[in-house]
């Protein structure tokens, strides 16, 4: 009896313990944490998306876009720590007497081609094609630009004809944006490089330390990534 006894007990734990070797759970949990990496890229403040770089696959997976509004009640989204900077620059421009608000920033690619519609209806088609991106080859679903708007003298200032004339204000905003890591995203003297037209009122979130030396070099944010 004690022999029968002893054999079960044994052929239990051979049952057992040979059981918690077999390979496909060990895989199956491999597996997982595998395509999480894939589908989920790291957070990329230096993401370049232009014309002829294409907005990377999941990237919007990366991104905490969260929903804001501005002074006049305007809804907008944007990469969290984006905002975050953004509210410091707002901030510096209140004490020179100058309110900044957002009055775009993310746009999914739907959005994205509703405002090249927008802007084709309103300024033509070169227009559109001058100042706005193709879907995913647009940087406004990146949810680090930003196209601000002022109040000034009781009035709102939004459209491009309108900001245009206030360019002098702009360039005040430009000259101190890059300490709270912001750059001109689209510059006068760099349409070449940028393909895209002069937008005074289009600033890009890079992080402080790359923003300053982009103002510094006078470059764009296309030369500083070729010769990093």
């Amino acid at each position: 009896m004690k022999k029968l006894l002893v054999c079960f007990i044994a052929g239990l734990l051979a049952v057992c313990f040979g059981g918690c070797d077999e390979k496909p759970v060990e895989n199956s949990i491999n597996s997982v944490a595998e395509q999480s990496d894939i589908s989920i890229p790291e957070r990329n403040y230096l993401v370049l998306v232009n014309r002829t770089n294409k907005l990377p696959e999941h990237y919007e997976k990366s991104v905490n876009i969260i929903d804001g509004k501005n002074f006049f009640g305007g809804a907008f989204r944007i990469e969290e720590e984006t905002y975050e900077h953004f509210l410091e620059l707002r901030e510096k421009m209140l004490m020179q007497e100058v309110q900044i608000e957002i009055n775009r920033a993310y746009l999914d690619a739907d959005e994205q081609k509703d405002l090249i519609e927008e802007y084709t209806n309103e300024y033509g088609e070169e227009y559109a094609y001058n100042y706005q991106g193709e879907p995913n080859y647009s940087e406004n679903q990146t949810g680090l630009g930003i196209d601000i708007c002022l109040y000034f003298a009781g009035e709102k200032i939004d459209t491009d004809k309108e900001l245009m004339q206030t360019e002098a204000i702009l360039k005040e905003i430009h000259s101190v944006m890059a300490d709270y890591g912001f750059i001109l995203r689209y510059p006068e003297e760099k349409v070449q490089t940028t393909d895209f037209m002069y937008q005074p009122w289009h600033i890009r979130y890079v992080g402080e330390e790359v923003a300053k030396e982009i103002y510094e070099k006078d470059i764009t944010l296309e030369e500083y990534l070729e010769n990093s």
